[in-house]
């Protein structure tokens, strides 16, 4: 690969060198787009290689941009771990958890560019289900004793109410109204584990 032509005169060592000189064009032309999602040719011309090139290493434009997005996402998923720790409850802290993801996921140039799109409903779920399987346990702070199976329907529900906020936001609410409508569809849910768990 080292004698190849192209990728501005700097060709990458191996193939996992080449994805990430492809997904560093992809966040360089979201950038410079001010949050807009490039084209896979956009990212092509930034990265010196032929639009072919790119389809060796992603599928379609959608691969290219969901990887590029996850790769950016870390960020986003250490603000949300800080701003959710700091509420004491686990109804408080699952409700944050939604206010924040549907206020911040627009705001963010690499995640908001997909919303909308047809890899949406499928970050929000690498997002969220990252979240729950990573910090359930702080989350529940001896509250709950939650099992996988549990867990697992924590995470769909949590994923179902993001997603929905963010593909259909419905009538204007403030933080503390959405957190208000957030917790009331949760409680029972909670409620029901606590009983299950007495």
């Amino acid at each position: 690969m080292a004698g190849r032509r192209g990728w501005n005169g700097d060709p990458p060592e191996d193939d996992e060198q080449a994805r990430h000189k492809l997904l560093q064009a992809a966040r360089a032309c979201i950038d410079e787009g001010g949050g807009a999602r490039a084209s896979l040719g956009d990212v092509a011309q930034r990265a010196g290689v032929t639009r072919q090139t790119v389809y060796r290493y992603f599928e379609d434009t959608d691969d290219l941009f969901r990887s590029a997005a996850v790769l950016a996402s870390g960020g986003f998923h250490e603000r949300l771990r800080k701003r959710v720790l700091r509420e004491t409850t686990l109804a408080d802290r699952i409700a944050e958890s939604i206010v924040f993801a549907v206020t911040e996921i627009p705001k963010d140039a690499y995640l908001g560019a997909l919303v909308g799109s047809d890899v949406a409903a499928e970050l929000p779920f690498l997002l969220v289900l990252r979240f729950v399987r990573e910090d359930l346990a702080s989350l529940t702070d001896g509250e709950h004793d939650l099992d996988d199976a549990r867990i697992d329907e924590l995470a769909e529900l949590l994923l179902r109410l993001l997603l929905s906020f963010l593909q259909e936001p419905g009538p204007p609410r403030t933080r503390k109204q959405l957190r208000a409508v957030v917790r009331g569809w949760t409680r029972p849910v909670l409620d029901g584990y606590r009983r299950t768990r007495c």
